[in-house]
C-alpha cells in the first residue's frame, strides 16, 4: 500500500538554535544519561561503540548485554517517549515532557529497575562547560516536541548523505551515530596511521584522537556558535588546510573552530540540499586528505557495479 504523499515531511526542516536552546540542553543531558548505559559494554577503539544509533522513530542504544540477555533503550521522537525493552520480555515507557534533568534521570533509572535492569551511571555530564551533576540539575527545562522531531529528521537526512559519501571510502570507518557527549552526528574516516591526541588531552580525547582522521558531521548549535551547521576537520590539522577551496558557495574555513563550516540555513536555501551537502563532504575531505598527504587510493570510484 503506497504511503499518502501528505505524510511525507520536509527532510530539511527549520531549526532555530535560540528557540531550541533550552530543549536542546534537556535532550543533551537526557541522551547523555542514556548513552552512559553503553559504557558498560566492552570498549571499542575511538569510542566507536558508544554512539546512539538513528532509527525510524528516533534514537536507540541498540542491545546492551545484561545478565545473560540484553536490554535496549530507545527515544521515540514521534510519540515522544523513552522506551525500554528487554530480551526477557519486559517493556516500560517514560513520557518525554518538560521537567528537570534530575527528574528525567531519576525516572529513567526507575524505568530500568522496573524492567529488571539494576544499573548505575556516572552522574557527571561529559564534554560540557561548567557541568552540573544530573541529580543536582533541578531547574525545569522545556521539551518542545516539534523542534525535537525536526532535529531528529535533520539527523536522518544528514546520515543519508553521509552514507552516500562514505560508500566510496576504502579505509577504516566507524558506524555513523550521534555522539551524545557533544550531541552531534558524525562520520569519522581513518587512514590507518596513529596520531598524538596532544599533551593536554583528557581521557575522552586520548581515546578518540589517537589516530589520523577526517571527521564530518552536523550539530544544532551552541552558545558560542548559536546556529546549526555542518562541519569537517582533519586531525592532526595539516598545514595549509585553511587556504583550501571547498564547495558549495557559503562553506568556509572557520579559524576559531579549526573546521570547515556550512551553515544549515544556507543549505536549506539550496535547490538541491542533498547534492550540495554531498559536495561539502567531498570537497572538505579532499582538502583534508591532500593537505595531510593521505593515500589518494583510499577514496574509491563510488558504487559497485
Amino acid at each position: 500500500m503506497p504511503v499518502p504523499s501528505d505524510l511525507f515531511l520536509d527532510p530539511w526542516p527549520s531549526l532555530s538554535y535560540p528557540d531550541f536552546a533550552d530543549a536542546h540542553y534537556f535532550l543533551r543531558m537526557g541522551l547523555q544519561a542514556i548513552g552512559k548505559l553503553k559504557l558498560k559494554e566492552p570498549f571499542q577503539p575511538q569510542w566507536s561503540g558508544v554512539p546512539l544509533w538513528l532509527s525510524a522513530r528516533g534514537l536507540t542504544t541498540g542491545p546492551i548485554h545484561y545478565a545473560g540477555g540484553a536490554y535496549e533503550v530507545s527515544v521515540d521522537l514521534i510519540s515522544h517517549e523513552t522506551v525500554c525493552v528487554t530480551s526477557w520480555g519486559t517493556l516500560g515507557r517514560l513520557k518525554l515532557e518538560s521537567m528537570s534533568v534530575a527528574e528525567f534521570v531519576e525516572r529513567l533509572l526507575d524505568l530500568l529497575k522496573k524492567a529488571g535492569v539494576d544499573v548505575s551511571i556516572n552522574l557527571k555530564p561529559q564534554e560540557m562547560p561548567n557541568p552540573i551533576a544530573f541529580d543536582q540539575d533541578k531547574a525545569r527545562r522545556s521539551y518542545e516536541p516539534q523542534m525535537a522531531n525536526n532535529w531528529w529528521r535533520i539527523l536522518l537526512s544528514t546520515q543519508h548523505v553521509m552514507r552516500i559519501f562514505k560508500g566510496s571510502f576504502l579505509g577504516k570507518t566507524q558506524r555513523i551515530g550521534l555522539m551524545w557527549g557533544t550531541l552531534d552526528i558524525r562520520d569519522a574516516l581513518y587512514n590507518g596511521k596513529p596520531a598524538s591526541p596532544g599533551a593536554k588531552a583528557d581521557y575522552i580525547r586520548r581515546n578518540a584522537m589517537n589516530a589520523e582522521l577526517i571527521e564530518m558531521g552536523w550539530w544544532a548549535g551552541s552558545a558560542a556558535y548559536p546556529k546549526p551547521a555542518f562541519y569537517s576537520f582533519a586531525h592532526p590539522q595539516p598545514a595549509g588546510i585553511e587556504d583550501a577551496k571547498i564547495s558549495p558557495p557559503g562553506s568556509r574555513w572557520e579559524s576559531s573552530m579549526g573546521e570547515f563550516i556550512l551553515d544549515y540555513d544556507d543549505l536549506r536555501k539550496s535547490k538541491d540540499p542533498d547534492g550540495d551537502l554531498l559536495s561539502f563532504f567531498r570537497s572538505a575531505f579532499k582538502a583534508g586528505a591532500e593537505c595531510a598527504g593521505w593515500d589518494p587510493n583510499l577514496m574509491g570510484t563510488g558504487q559497485p557495479d
